[in-house]
């Protein structure tokens, strides 16, 4: 797949448009979630130590970036939050964040492709719903997926409980109807995302990601531009590439972490 400069800034207003919606949604389980446009791209705080207190794709194309601006809207809310460089940042961006505090934490990879034609592979007992009232059961086994915990619990941490709350297609793959697995699918002005993908530790190794995937790409129809984040190397990285993930890009994430 080509990395065009039309599909660099389809990428980048996906991933705004993203943030910029997810931010009412989420204020249903996390009131003090707040989101601001700065520096070319977004920072959003859903809560002290949330995976998605991040701010995301600034400095795009050259946007100058005021570090000063997003230290001012963090403060009060929290000390540590996360930075998703983009390679499309302005070259002074990474050592403007290492002046002020940010240190490099992982790497990232997107990968995409135009859906072709998916087949759901048949496993024996599975059964793959979508979740759309009661998301009870999808809660409890994303809990035991992300926790590496066998057993269904009934307290949900402050991640579960914002995925649930973010806006998406939730599926729930069941085996011999007990829960197993899960994932989601964001839509946004016709293109896709995949997220939210795990599986309790008694169920893996047993296809049901890839499953999931195959019914999302169906779901998501014959030639829909679909986008997916893994770790460089990782088996969720291969077993994506061989269901026609290509990477697209790298992407690197930082941490500001406040002493003081």
């Amino acid at each position: 797949m080509l990395l065009t400069d039309t599909l660099i800034e389809d990428l980048h207003h996906f991933r705004i448009e993203m943030m910029r919606r997810s931010v009412g949604a989420l204020q249903v389980v996390s009131p003090s979630t707040v989101g601001k446009s700065t520096g070319g791209g977004y920072a959003k705080f859903a809560g002290d130590g949330s995976p998605i207190t991040q701010v995301y794709g600034v400095g795009h194309r050259g946007v100058p970036v005021d570090f000063a601006e997003i230290d001012e809207f963090y403060r009060g809310l929290t000390r540590n939050w996360e930075m998703v460089i983009t390679p499309f940042a302005g070259s002074s961006v990474l050592g403007q964040a290492v002046k002020f505090g940010y240190v490099p934490d992982h790497i990232e990879s997107v990968l995409a492709q135009h859906a072709e034609p998916a087949t759901v592979d048949t496993i024996p007992g599975m059964e793959i719903t979508v979740v759309d009232d009661d998301l009870s059961q999808w809660m409890k086994t994303s809990e035991s997926g992300w926790s590496d915990r066998d057993e269904l619990v009934d307290e949900f941490s402050e991640l579960t409980q914002v995925l649930a709350a973010y806006p998406a297609r939730r599926y729930l793959a069941l085996v011999d109807n007990e829960p197993a697995a899960t994932a989601s699918l964001i839509s946004i002005d016709g293109r896709y995302m995949f997220a939210g993908a795990c599986t309790r530790p008694k169920f893996r190794r047993r296809g049901l990601q890839r499953a999931l995937t195959q019914r999302r790409l169906s779901d998501a129809g014959v030639g829909s531009f679909v986008q997916v984040v893994a770790i460089p190397g990782s088996q969720s990285h291969r077993n994506l590439q061989r269901v026609g993930f290509q990477p697209l890009y790298s992407k690197l994430v930082m941490f500001r972490r406040e002493n003081n």
